[in-house]
């Protein structure tokens, strides 16, 4: 579920984000356009999802994917690439693109994270959580997209 609308997702982004130079913006926060572009990714994700309008809207910057994903959703990856974090509140969100057993009623949650690889923009991990994650944790440098 998770991976098949990450690559959705990715593909997306790709082509309304277009190329940019990984170096420059890696970790920059600052930088108005990675936070336009992780609002970009934030707001598709968050529509895709049955919220147009989040409440919140915030991110982060990890430089360990694994320690970033250990705190959001618990699980491990053998991967420590630079990340970002999105967290999107507001919901419910409904992963209506999930794989659920016939009759089953498809996940929902009040937070929808992402996590988006810092040099490619492209999704790595997608969740919806009924309880919203302290992105603190990864960093206590939360960035607002909503602004």
């Amino acid at each position: 579920m998770r991976v098949k609308f990450a690559v959705l997702l990715a593909l997306a982004v790709t082509s309304a984000c277009g190329s940019n130079d990984p170096g420059a913006t890696q970790g920059s926060l600052a930088d108005p356009s990675v936070r336009a572009k992780l609002r970009a990714l934030g707001l598709q994700a968050s529509s895709a999802n049955g919220v147009p309008s989040p409440k919140t809207m915030i991110a982060v910057y990890s430089p360990d994917r694994q320690a970033a994903e250990e705190i959001i959703s618990g699980d491990i990856v053998n991967d420590h690439v630079p990340v970002y974090v999105i967290e999107a509140t507001g919901g419910p969100f409904t992963d209506t693109n999930a794989s659920v057993p016939p009759g089953a009623a498809p996940p929902q949650g009040n937070a929808l994270t992402l996590t988006v690889d810092a040099q490619t923009y492209q999704v790595t991990d997608f969740g919806i959580t009924p309880n919203v994650p302290d992105l603190t944790q990864i960093s206590s440098d939360v960035v607002n997209l909503a602004q």
